[in-house]
């Protein structure tokens, strides 16, 4: 099961309100909550995976909308790091990540999303872990 919360707020003297996501994705079936890594194989490089593909998406969305997000932004906020991928939920067809208002760009730009095709992670993940039903 994964969830995603919009949380917005608005603080008095402050220049615009602000938003962030936030994100609970639980394996009903064993009864815990899921971190990125359970979906991949021990020593899988799936940060890495997901960030190029995250990357290369974000500048495509980008120069199609002719976007204000700087190309040194969308490399250090979608880099391949655990803390730029906090924001993910599983949908039907790929790994949904969200990237909050500055996390690519500036506020201006807005929050952003990508998604990434489950067939791109298929080596990587767990044959028999969350994945599987979708990575067939």
């Amino acid at each position: 099961m994964s969830i995603q919360f919009e949380i917005g707020g608005y603080y008095q003297g402050a220049a615009h309100p602000n938003s962030y996501a936030q994100v609970i994705n639980f394996d009903v079936r064993n009864g815990k909550t899921l971190k990125l890594a359970d979906l991949f194989k021990p020593g899988a490089k799936y940060l890495q995976a997901i960030s190029a593909y995250a990357i290369k998406d974000l500048k495509a969305q980008s120069k199609a909308a002719n976007s204000m997000l700087p190309e040194e932004s969308i490399n250090s906020g979608a880099g391949p790091t655990e803390k730029n991928f906090q924001n993910w939920t599983l949908t039907r067809k790929g790994l949904a990540i969200a990237f909050d208002a500055y996390q690519v760009g500036p506020y201006v730009a807005g929050p952003q999303n990508v998604l990434v095709p489950y067939a791109t992670l298929k080596d990587l993940s767990k044959p028999d872990g969350p994945l599987a039903m979708f990575v067939k």
